[in-house]
């Protein structure tokens, strides 16, 4: 498994294995000192936090395994704060609220949901700590080593691409909730949503009729090309009329839905170049930082308390 992948599969394993509604789980309140680190200690309420996670997220869990990757979490943080690096926490917090958004959740309804079953949001959040910090860091290593792969990749296909794509003008608009919306206002707002939808007289006129309606936002037009969004939204926008709007979505504003404004076909190979970035960034460089990490733990004192 690719490292630079390993955050998203964390990302869709968590929302997958909490969709399943899998049984709570209590959180453990020992605080006395399971394994030392490079004279850093992981606390034995750490590893049980971690062992939930684990169990949570669907993967084989067992004491032994939390232990290890929290070792191994803290050797990738610790390596990567000697050349100075660290994640930006702005980052953790927008993977967070992508787990949350694949619930259809805002953070911090998935953050009371997971603590519902025994997880605390900052021990997933310190696992995608470790994860953004560790990427990064190989990143650095072994760049051109990565820079090389991707222009192979892109050198042998690139003959073989197929650079069409659909560029799209878009607005956003928002039916705005409070925060801590109650499912009835929810529902309300959903229900003048829909009803606004079929009224919708084109993004021309789009600040016009909002305005007549009770707090909705438009937002600025925006260019967007099919290659930059996911299939998801492909697929939903190019069932939208030009001048239409897609159906009513809950977000953390608060119920959203998108103005096509226009449509033309381009050409555009970021897909094709992702792709073979995404390739740059696999098995060889993989295997270099399972590489590097083991160097790591070589060098390191472990000491597991019994």
């Amino acid at each position: 498994m690719s490292s630079f992948t390993r955050l998203r599969l964390l990302q869709v394993t968590v929302a997958a294995a909490f969709a399943a509604a899998l049984s709570c789980i209590a959180p453990a309140n020992a605080q006395s000192i399971a394994v030392v680190v490079n004279g850093q200690p992981i606390l034995t309420s750490e590893v049980q936090a971690r062992l939930a996670l684990m169990k949570l997220s669907g993967g084989k869990a067992s004491v032994e395994a939390a232990r290890d990757e929290l070792i191994e979490d803290k050797l990738k943080v610790t390596e990567a704060k000697r050349y100075g690096m660290a994640a930006d926490p702005a980052q953790v917090e927008a993977a967070y609220a992508s787990i949350a958004g694949r619930m259809k959740l805002t953070p911090q309804q998935f953050t009371q949901a997971i603590q519902q079953r025994g997880v605390n949001a900052q021990t997933l959040k310190d696992r995608i700590t470790a994860e953004l910090t560790w990427a990064q860091l190989v990143r650095r290593k072994f760049a051109a080593q990565i820079a090389a792969r991707e222009q192979d990749y892109i050198g042998q296909a690139a003959g073989k691409a197929d650079n069409k794509a659909i560029q799209y003008t878009l607005r956003q608009v928002v039916f705005v909730l409070p925060k801590g919306a109650s499912d009835a206002q929810v529902a309300q707002r959903r229900a003048e949503a829909i009803a606004a939808k079929s009224r919708f007289p084109g993004c021309d006129q789009a600040v016009a009729f909002a305005s007549k309606l009770r707090d909705v936002a438009v937002r600025d037009p925006v260019v967007r090309s099919s290659g930059a969004m996911g299939k998801e939204l492909n697929d939903i926008l190019a069932k939208v009329s030009i001048g239409g709007l897609t159906e009513p979505q809950r977000s953390d504003d608060g119920i959203e839905m998108i103005a096509v404004c226009a449509r033309k076909d381009i050409a555009d190979d970021s897909v094709f170049r992702q792709q073979a970035m995404d390739q740059a960034s696999g098995k060889q460089v993989e295997e270099q930082a399972k590489k590097y990490l083991e160097q790591i733990k070589s060098r390191a004192i472990i000491q597991v308390r019994r």
